[in-house]
């Protein structure tokens, strides 16, 4: 059976997702003689980087002289990163990325980052990142990639979220119906998902209570 697509509203990342009740914020490590803080991973630390790096020379001012605040996963609603400027066109695609917030010179500055591209954002839209409702979308990506990991035997980390679509199917097999099992004959709202690695792209149909590959995954 097929599903009635239609487009996803503008977005925005892991990724990925803010899931849940919202995106995680992980502080860094305070300047010696503060509190003790999380250690952020390797990922997280790298884009912490990039952003006092870029921070630094939109200032022109020494990396040291910069400290880390926080790094928050966050999808943003398209490829503006929720710092739209004048002029300029954008994808309407979910693009996860961070956002960092920095402390120079006594004032707070927040860096926005997608895909090792990051800029500092000192008007950011209020549209930019995802509301509420739709925070469903992200426990269901994470549900997703989780599934897809544990398929091709990869650590989850691997797996990058593509996009999304809403959809509605006509009944509760979500466009996948298996054989020999009944479904209930009532329309279902849910969302196309897409997952890549490796090179390759892989689908997945989710509603509010299931996430399944759509179609079988095969052998790589």
């Amino acid at each position: 059976m097929t599903g009635r697509t239609g487009p996803l509203g503008t977005l925005v990342a892991a990724t990925l997702a803010a899931v849940g009740a919202g995106c995680q914020a992980v502080e860094a490590t305070p300047p010696a003689g503060g509190p003790p803080a999380e250690a952020l991973t390797d990922t997280e630390q790298a884009v912490a980087d990039l952003a006092v790096a870029t921070l630094a020379e939109d200032l022109g001012i020494p990396e040291d002289a910069i400290s880390v605040e926080s790094v928050t996963e966050v999808d943003w609603r398209s490829s503006a990163l929720g710092c739209p400027r004048p002029g300029m066109a954008y994808l309407d695609v979910i693009t996860s990325g961070h956002k960092v917030t920095l402390r120079a010179n006594g004032e707070l500055y927040t860096v926005h980052e997608a895909d090792n591209r990051a800029f500092v954002c000192r008007q950011p839209s209020l549209g930019g990142a995802l509301p509420k409702e739709e925070l469903a979308y992200g426990r269901l990506m994470l549900t997703a990639q989780r599934d897809l990991a544990r398929r091709l035997g990869v650590p989850v980390t691997e797996i990058r979220p593509g996009g999304a679509t809403r959809m509605t199917w006509e009944n509760a097999a979500l466009g996948c119906p298996q054989p020999g099992v009944h479904y209930a004959e009532v329309e279902t709202h849910g969302w196309g998902l897409t997952l890549k690695h490796g090179g390759r792209e892989y689908t997945y149909h989710a509603d509010d209570h299931h996430v399944i590959p759509c179609p079988d995954i095969t052998a790589e």
